[in-house]
């Protein structure tokens, strides 16, 4: 069962979401942009977040209510794009890179007709995950964050 819940990070009333599974909740806030688990304690971060990107180890938030992390989304929708945060612990956005044509073949991408192209990310700040997943066009129902 999905409920609203306000985001214990941003605060957002509107567009923190929580679904409640079978012995566990995952969560979701389409404001700031991060998620969580209920299962996403400190002994799950120990074992399993080894082997995660650095900056979002690094920019990864505890939940003392609950007792959990939430760290920053990461979303892949194959050939609309990725959602990523980028940067620094100290000065991290939003970066939204999207999926473009190769223009010219060579030896080395010839099984391929299109690439990420991080170079040319659009980028949106900290609080504005909203804009950046609905450029990417995974949603259009949310209202703006900002407003």
């Amino acid at each position: 069962m999905e409920k609203i819940i306000q985001c214990p990070l941003c605060s957002d009333t509107d567009h923190c979401f929580e679904d409640q599974q079978e012995g566990y909740s995952s969560f979701m806030c389409f404001k700031c942009g991060y998620m969580s688990d209920s299962r996403f304690n400190e002994e799950h971060d120990k074992k399993e977040n080894q082997n995660t990107a650095v900056l979002i180890n690094q920019i990864k938030k505890w939940d003392n209510d609950r007792g959990i992390y939430w760290y920053p989304s990461v979303v892949n929708m194959g050939k609309l794009g990725m959602i990523f945060p980028n940067g620094d612990q100290n000065d991290w956005k939003w970066s939204f890179a999207k999926v473009v044509p190769i223009k010219e073949k060579t030896v080395e991408n010839k099984k391929y007709d299109h690439f990420l192209d991080i170079d040319n990310a659009d980028t949106y700040e900290k609080d504005d995950f909203i804009s950046a997943i609905k450029d990417m066009g995974i949603t259009k129902d949310l209202k703006n964050a900002k407003n």
